[in-house]
C-alpha cells in the first residue's frame, strides 16, 4: 500500500516533465534562442576629413555598418556612390560584401576619395547603400553624406602687349594684359595694381583696376597708360603686377607677376662746332677742318662715321667709333683748297644705336679767301702806312 502511494507522485512528475520538454521543442524559433530576433542595420559616419575640401586633394571617409538588432543579417552588401567630381581612389572598395553580421555586430570601412582638380566649388553628395537578407526578407538602408568642395582662386596674367614696342626715355606707352582665374574657386573684388614705386615710370591714369568677380576659367582684359621718366636708365625693367582678391570663405588671396619692359637708348648726333686751320683759309691753302660731333640723346652711338663732300682733294671721311650719351668727339679732315668764295658742302653722319641704323645730313658752307687779293693787300697796307707817316712828318716840320 505504501509502495503504490509512492509510485503515483513519481509518475505524475515524469508526465509533467515530458509535457514541458514537448512544449519547449515545439515553441516558435523567435523564442527558442537568445540570438534570434529582428535585425536593425544602420550606416553611421565616423570621419569625413577635411571639410571643406579643396579640389585636387584627398578626402577620407570612415563609416560603420552596424547591426543594432538581435537578429543575424545575412548576405549584407555596402555600396558607395560619390557624386562627380569626387572619385573613389580604390575601385575595389566600391562594393563590400559580408556573409553575415551578428546581432549587435558591426564592420568599419574607410574610403580614400579624391577631388578632381577641375572641380567647381559647391555642395556634393556621397551616397551609401546597404542591402541584406533578414529572415529571408530583403532589406535596404541608405545614407547621404554631404561634402563641401571649396576651391581656391588662382589669378594669372597672359596675352601681354606693350605699344609701342620700342620705348625710350620720356616715351608714353600702353601696357595691356589679360587677368584670368585659373583656380577652382570664385574670386571677388579683384584688385590689379601696376606697382611703379621706385621705378622710372609714372602712371598716366589709375594704377589699380578693380574686377568685381572672376569665376573659375573667366578672364578680363586690362590696360594701363604709363610714361617713362626722362632720367630712366637704358636697361630692362620688371614691372610688378600685384593681384589680390577675396575667396569664397572671405579670406584674402594675393599673388604677383612681372612684365618686362626694355627701355632703349636713342642717340642724337649733331654738329656742335666747325673750326678751320688756318682760321681764315684762302685758295691755295692746305686746310685742316675740325668738326665736333655731339651726342645729345639718351643712348650711345656706335660705329660713328662722318663724310664730307667738299669739292677738293684730301681726307674726307672720319671714323669715330663710339660716342656715349652726353659726350662729343672731334673728327679731322684735310684738303687742298683750290677755289675761293663760299663753298657749300654736306656732312653725312651715320651711326647705330639701340633702335637701329641712322644717317643724318647737315648742310654747311666754307668761306675761302682769294689768294691774289691777299698778296696785293699787304703791299697796299704798307704803302698807305708810309703815306700817313710822311704827312705827319711834314706837318710837324712846318
Amino acid at each position: 500500500m505504501h509502495n503504490r502511494t509512492t509510485i503515483r507522485p513519481v509518475l505524475l512528475l515524469g508526465m509533467i516533465t515530458l509535457i514541458a520538454i514537448t512544449a519547449i521543442a515545439t515553441a516558435p524559433t523567435c523564442c527558442a534562442a537568445p540570438d534570434n530576433g529582428n535585425t536593425d542595420i544602420k550606416i553611421a559616419v565616423n570621419e569625413l576629413d577635411p571639410q571643406p575640401v579643396e579640389p585636387g586633394r584627398d578626402l577620407v571617409l570612415s563609416v560603420t555598418l552596424g547591426n543594432y538588432g538581435r537578429g543575424v543579417a545575412e548576405h549584407a552588401v555596402l555600396t558607395i556612390m560619390p557624386d562627380s567630381p569626387i572619385v573613389l581612389k580604390n575601385e575595389n572598395d566600391r562594393i563590400m560584401r559580408y556573409d553575415r553580421i551578428i546581432g549587435y555586430g558591426a564592420h568599419v570601412e574607410t574610403y580614400i576619395l579624391y577631388i578632381d582638380p577641375d572641380a567647381v566649388s559647391g555642395n556634393y553628395d556621397i551616397e551609401l547603400g546597404a542591402t541584406l537578407t533578414d529572415d529571408g526578407q530583403h532589406r535596404e538602408q541608405n545614407l547621404t553624406v554631404p561634402v563641401v568642395v571649396r576651391g581656391e582662386p588662382k589669378l594669372v596674367i597672359s596675352d601681354i602687349t606693350v605699344e609701342p614696342e620700342i620705348i625710350k626715355p620720356e616715351d608714353t606707352f600702353n601696357l595691356s594684359f589679360r587677368v584670368s582665374n585659373k583656380g577652382s574657386g570664385t574670386a571677388s573684388t579683384v584688385q590689379v595694381t601696376t606697382a611703379l614705386d621706385n621705378l622710372s615710370f609714372v602712371p598716366m591714369g589709375a594704377d589699380t583696376k578693380i574686377i568685381k568677380r572672376l569665376d573659375p576659367n573667366a578672364s578680363e582684359q586690362l590696360s594701363y597708360r604709363i610714361m617713362t621718366s626722362d632720367n630712366a636708365k637704358v636697361t630692362s625693367y620688371a614691372i610688378p603686377i600685384t593681384m589680390s582678391c577675396n575667396d569664397e570663405s572671405g579670406g584674402n588671396v594675393t599673388s604677383q607677376s612681372f612684365v618686362g619692359i626694355n627701355v632703349v637708348g636713342d642717340a642724337d648726333l649733331c654738329i656742335a662746332s666747325v673750326k678751320t686751320r688756318p682760321e681764315n683759309p684762302v685758295s691755295g691753302d692746305i686746310v685742316a677742318l675740325t668738326v665736333k660731333i655731339e651726342n645729345s640723346g639718351h643712348g650711345d652711338a656706335e660705329s660713328v662715321k662722318v663724310t664730307i663732300d667738299i669739292p677738293f682733294d684730301g681726307t674726307k671721311t672720319a671714323f669715330l667709333g663710339k660716342i656715349e650719351a652726353d659726350d662729343d668727339a672731334p673728327c679731322l679732315f684735310t684738303f687742298y683748297a683750290t677755289e675761293s668764295g663760299d663753298i657749300p658742302y654736306r656732312a653725312v653722319i651715320s651711326y647705330k644705336d639701340d633702335i637701329g641704323d641712322h644717317a643724318t645730313t647737315k648742310e654747311l658752307i666754307l668761306y675761302l679767301g682769294d689768294c691774289g687779293n691777299g698778296n696785293m693787300l699787304i703791299p697796299a697796307l704798307a704803302a698807305g702806312a708810309l703815306i700817313v707817316v710822311g704827312v705827319f712828318y711834314l706837318r710837324r716840320k712846318k
